[in-house]
This record gives C-alpha cells, sequence and structure tokens, in this order.
C-alpha cells in the first residue's frame, strides 16, 4: 500500500496492473512508429487510467465509519459487532468494503446513498482474556472498473474487556469446603419461598408459617423454616500464587483455573440455578476482595476482575468468613 496523500491508500490490483503494462507498450509503440490510430488508443487508455482513480478515490471520501458491539465478550467465541457507514457526500457511494482490524474478512456494502447509512453485521473473535484494542477500520474501494483499490484507515482505539470464556464445571466441585463447619444450613433463614424444613416451633416464630396438617397429626405446632429470599453467600477463591520454576504448562493450567473460576461463579449468579434465583456470589482473587452480592453489575465486576487476573508470587493471608458462607477454592493443576 502506497500513500496517495495523507489518508488515502492506494493499492494497484493485478487487473491495473497489466492495464498500466498495456498502455506502456501502447505509448512506446506510438512514440516509435508515430502512427495517429496508437495515439487515439494511448490517449483513451490514459483516460481512462485518470478516470478510475478519481472516481475510486472520490468514492471513499465523506464516509463516516463506527463499530457497535455487545459490553459482554468473552475470549475465543464470536461475537456480533456492528459495523455502521454513514455518507456525508452528495454521491451515491459503490461496492464498499470494510475491513476490521485483520479480524475478519471484509463486508461488501454494494451502495449507499448521499445523506444514508447502512450497517452490517461482523462476527469478531478475541483469543485471549483482558484488555483488548480495536485499532481501526479500513474503509476500500475497488469501484468502477476495478484497476486501483483505494482506501482511507479510520482509527478506533476501542478498548474492551475481554471476558475468560466460562468453563463448565460440575457442581459441587470435588474442592468444594464449608467456611465454617458448624451445622449451619449455608442457605439462610428468611422470607423466601423455599421451605428448607418443618420443625417444632418456638417463640419469635411468624404464625403464617404453621404448618397446619403436620400440627394436627403431631399434636403440637409445627413451623415452616423458608430459606432467605438473598439465597446463598459464597465465595470463589481463585488461587493465583504461581510455584517456583513453573513453565509454559503451569501457565496453561492456571488459564485454565481463570476459565472454571468464571463458570463457577456464573454457575451461581444464575437465576436458572436449582432454585430458580442466583446466589450472592463473592472473589477472593490474589490481593483482590469482591463482597458477595448479586445482580447485572456485580455480574460485569466478577467477570472483569477475573479477566485481569494475574498469577503472582504469593495468595494473600487467609479471609475471615462469616459463619454459613460457602469457600469455593479453583487452583491451576499443573
Amino acid at each position: 500500500k502506497v500513500p496517495w496523500d495523507g489518508a488515502i491508500l492506494v493499492r494497484v490490483t493485478n487487473l491495473g496492473l497489466g492495464f498500466v503494462l498495456t498502455t506502456l507498450v501502447v505509448a512506446i509503440g506510438a512514440t516509435n512508429t508515430g502512427n495517429n490510430g496508437l495515439y487515439v488508443l494511448l490517449s483513451l487508455l490514459l483516460g481512462v487510467l485518470l478516470v478510475s482513480g478519481v472516481v475510486s478515490r472520490r468514492n471513499v471520501e465523506r464516509v463516516d465509519v463506527s463499530l457497535d458491539g455487545p459490553a459482554e465478550v468473552f475470549a475465543g467465541e464470536p461475537v456480533r459487532f456492528q459495523v455502521r457507514l454513514g455518507n456525508r457526500g452528495t454521491r451515491v457511494k459503490s461496492a464498499l468494503l470494510v475491513k476490521v482490524s485483520g479480524k475478519a474478512a471484509p463486508l461488501l456494502f454494494p451502495r449507499l446513498e448521499a445523506g444514508g447509512e447502512a450497517e452490517r453485521g461482523i462476527d469478531l473473535v478475541f483469543p485471549r482474556r483482558g484488555r483488548q484494542k480495536v485499532e481501526s477500520i479500513l474503509l476500500f474501494s475497488g469501484y468502477p472498473i476495478g484497476l486501483f483499490r483505494k482506501g482511507r484507515l479510520h482509527p478506533v482505539n476501542e478498548e474492551r474487556v475481554v471476558f475468560p470464556s466460562p468453563r463448565s464445571v460440575a457442581f459441587p466441585p470435588p474442592e468444594a469446603t464449608e467456611a465454617v463447619d458448624d451445622g449451619i444450613d449455608p442457605r439462610r433463614k428468611g422470607r423466601g419461598a423455599e421451605i428448607l424444613k418443618l420443625r417444632e416451633a418456638v417463640p419469635g416464630d411468624d404464625p403464617r408459617d404453621i404448618h397446619w396438617p403436620q400440627t394436627a397429626r403431631q399434636g403440637r405446632p409445627i413451623v415452616k423454616e423458608r430459606a432467605s429470599e438473598l439465597g446463598r453467600e459464597i465465595v470463589v477463591h481463585l488461587e493465583t500464587a504461581r510455584p517456583r520454576g513453573a513453565g509454559p504448562g503451569w501457565d496453561a493450567a492456571f488459564e485454565e483455573a481463570v476459565r472454571e473460576a468464571a463458570g463457577l461463579a456464573l454457575k451461581f449468579l444464575s437465576r436458572d440455578y436449582k432454585r430458580k434465583r442466583g446466589e450472592r456470589v463473592g472473589l477472593l482473587c490474589g490481593g483482590q476482595f469482591l463482597p458477595p452480592a448479586m445482580g447485572p453489575l456485580h455480574r460485569t465486576t466478577l467477570l472483569t476482575a477475573l479477566a485481569l487476573a494475574e498469577a503472582g508470587g504469593e495468595d494473600p493471608l487467609p479471609l475471615a468468613l462469616p459463619p454459613g458462607v460457602a469457600l469455593y477454592r479453583v487452583r491451576a493443576a499443573a
């Protein structure tokens, strides 16, 4: 690609190269023989070159390009983005091609009306988690006859945090342990719809919780103990300590551990899990601790922390969790 000025890029196609060589041959023949017919042909060829160059240049000018995508992007998974073009010129644009930072094949926009807009979807794949950037979008065209491809590079510099691809894990994982083994059910008592168990009534119980059939059968007050509406409180602990002398194998295992932690957190947060509501999930990752919570914003915060997680030298000091909080450890199994 050769810069035409500061903004337009020019590439001669195979057809254009053959056309230029033909023009040179005709020019040499016309000069050596003085044949008027060859001069007329040479004038025609030069005119076609000039018109093609000017038209193809104007075809990519005064066009705005933007790229829009979803808020959540996971590593290694195709994500649908929208490429939008806007024609600020007074002429129709034809056969426009759009290339997004080498991420996918070019998109063709056959026609863009004057003052109009058009958009098309494109699937982009980000292979790694972490901060990823779409640096630029190349708009180019071979219109009208494909002798030249002229384009304009539109800087985007859009940085996104790519979340780790969640790994499907069995529930409960074999590493799961309760933070405090004192017989307290991790599904704390509350006013939720789920009934944990039936028990004998004690002073202070809500009369609305009396289970009348069991009360009649046993001859004493029996109440329904309900689960909390907030669900359990869970902390996912991703161990980031990198052993001495660990090599590429451990690094690959750590990436799998990050994926497992993401899968575990999303499984607990999901409203489709077990009782049709999510749990309150926290994260301990290196020196960062996110207290248990729930909701879309907390989900994004958890995934962002895992996307930016890095292996360190040592894990933090043990965290003192309150009774009833479940702790799930995830470590790299190299």
